[in-house]
């Protein structure tokens, strides 16, 4: 390879270039990069297909991904913060797909010459002088600024440009038709508003009546839509969480205080302690003592805490469901002060079974179908009266809501809209969001006061609308450089599409064994401990 190198940069023009790489898999060769790899079998992050993902691979490559973090935020990023976006996780993922992209490379019988490593090396801008390859330079930044031998380098830099490869094979048939570029021309420059107005199941369930009669006839063919609804909502409405009550004295801090000001507080709740230890009454201590206004005139008393069922927050539901009756906590602290707790009472869990809620699930799911019904009829009945001449804003007129406040009433009955123009591109609707069915129906009239045959159904939704505009596509002005554009962005877009389902099938026909210990936060290491320039 040496050789290899050592010819090109006496040449004065590199003959062979390596062709466009689709997608950017070649990395920036630096600090921290994923082109320093050690295939040593060092200590592992992951075992792809048997191979390693070494813990050095992925402290460089988390390494990196911290700092541009931090970079985005300002400087201000905390592993915590890299916890909760799941960062460590994230850089182990690309780097088995980067595995996995290279392992494909036996099966499609790909690969990377000394030539063409030469060759992508030469023609990279960071190893020239003067707009020409130098290569007593490049041996210079690769063994001294790199820190690396020039053969593990260019094994390193032939990896990636063996991935790129395989990537573009995978992503050869990302080809786009004449028909293909002129639709698409047309989605982006055909345009349409409408008046329209919705009906929705919720907007007429009061109206809407089921008996238990209704509910015991239907319930007799449906035991498979009762039994899927029970599993659908069983934790969240057929069990009852474990919690207990408690009541709480309260020494609040506010936002910000000063040390002296957390120092009196905490004076305050100690004392108190000590009186409740001392034998006096939880509750008048409560009255006397506390500083939660909204809690103190009741002896303190929190009702009910179970875990995520409350509004005082994660660490004193922790404090209260360690607590047994009668029991009082210890001081802790959470971001509205000191507190502590006595437990007046246990509630275990329970959960409702099928049985004894069966009959009020058929009830909820007739009532509901019921429901569909009557916004079903109502959206024909308004589509005849459109139809006839009438106007949506009369038979329908919007409710006006103050500045900056949410218009719930706008799930609560049918009131008319309109909207800016929109393209179909999407199927997304400016005041609807995605509704692609609705698109459709929307660009299939081409006047404007058009409505649709039937009311159109998207979603749970039942729409009648009416066309306020309609521009139309001039296919005249869709010459070769708009061809370009579109066929720029439409292979872009399937290229994008065939790689996610490409690495997606690699991923599930591979076997894959993470180190769950380099990937816990409190185990690991500590990435805000990490100098950027050791990298």
């Amino acid at each position: 390879m040496l050789d290899v190198m050592r010819s090109n940069a006496k040449s004065s023009l590199i003959v062979v270039v390596f062709g466009a790489i689709i997608v950017s898999f070649v990395f920036s060769f630096g600090r921290g990069s994923s082109g320093f790899r050690t295939r040593t079998p060092e200590t592992w992050a992951a075992r792809v297909n048997g191979d390693l993902v070494t813990a050095g691979d992925f402290t460089q490559a988390y390494a990196s991904r911290f700092r541009q973090a931090s970079a985005q935020r300002g400087g201000k990023y905390t592993t915590e913060q890299a916890q909760q976006d799941g960062l460590k996780k994230e850089t182990l993922k690309s780097l088995v797909d980067q595995e996995l992209i290279a392992q494909q490379a036996t099966e499609l019988g790909i690969v990377v010459s000394d030539t063409e490593v030469a060759d992508a090396i030469a023609k990279s801008p960071q190893f020239q002088q003067e707009g020409k390859f130098d290569f007593d330079y490049y041996k210079r930044l690769v063994e001294n600024g790199y820190g690396m031998s020039v053969p593990r380098f260019e094994d390193a830099y032939r990896r990636d440009l063996l991935r790129a490869k395989v990537i573009q094979a995978a992503l050869a048939g990302a080809n786009v038709s004449d028909d293909e570029l002129r639709a698409f021309y047309q989605s982006q420059h055909e345009g349409a508003a409408i008046s329209y107005v919705k009906f929705t199941g919720f907007m007429f369930r009061e109206k809407a009546m089921a008996t238990d009669v209704d509910a015991d006839v239907w319930a007799k063919t449906h035991e498979k839509e009762i039994a899927d609804q029970y599993e659908k909502d069983k934790k969240t409405r057929w069990t009852q969480a474990a919690a207990v009550k408690v009541r709480a004295i309260t020494a609040k801090l506010a936002p910000g205080a000063k040390p002296d000001e957390e120092t009196a507080a905490r004076a305050r709740i100690d004392g108190a302690y000590a009186e409740v230890k001392g034998g006096k009454d939880f509750a008048a201590v409560a009255k006397e003592k506390s500083d939660d206004v909204a809690t103190k005139d009741q002896g303190g008393d929190l009702g009910f805490v179970s875990k995520g069922g409350s509004a005082y927050g994660k660490t004193l539901e922790d404090e209260a469901l360690k607590l047994k009756v009668g029991k009082l906590s210890e001081v802790f602290k959470d971001r509205t002060g000191f507190h502590f707790l006595k437990a007046d009472e246990e509630r275990a869990a329970k959960e409702q079974p099928l049985a004894e809620v069966r009959q009020q699930i058929a009830q909820d799911l007739v009532k509901g179908e019921k429901a569909k019904q009557l916004a079903h009829e109502k959206a024909v009945e308004t589509l005849a009266q459109i139809k006839s001449g009438k106007d949506l804003k009369e038979l329908f007129p919007a409710k006006k809501a103050d500045a900056g406040q949410f218009d719930f009433s706008s799930f609560m009955t049918p009131q008319s809209a309109e909207t800016e123009t929109f393209h179909p591109a999407g199927g997304f609707i400016p005041g609807i969001g995605s509704a692609p069915k609705l698109s459709e129906a929307v660009f299939a009239q081409t006047s404007a006061g058009a409505t649709p045959a039937a009311p159109i159904e998207d979603g749970d939704t039942w729409y009648v609308f009416k066309l306020k505009s309609r521009e139309r596509a001039d296919l005249s002005k869709f010459d070769e450089t708009e061809k370009k554009t579109a066929r720029d962005r439409l292979e872009g877009q399937k290229q994008g599409e065939l790689y996610s389902q490409w690495i997606e099938r690699l991923r599930k026909g591979a076997t894959v064994v993470e180190n769950d210990t380099l990937l816990n936060y409190q185990t690991g290491s500590e990435q805000q401990n990490y100098n950027p320039d050791d990298y």
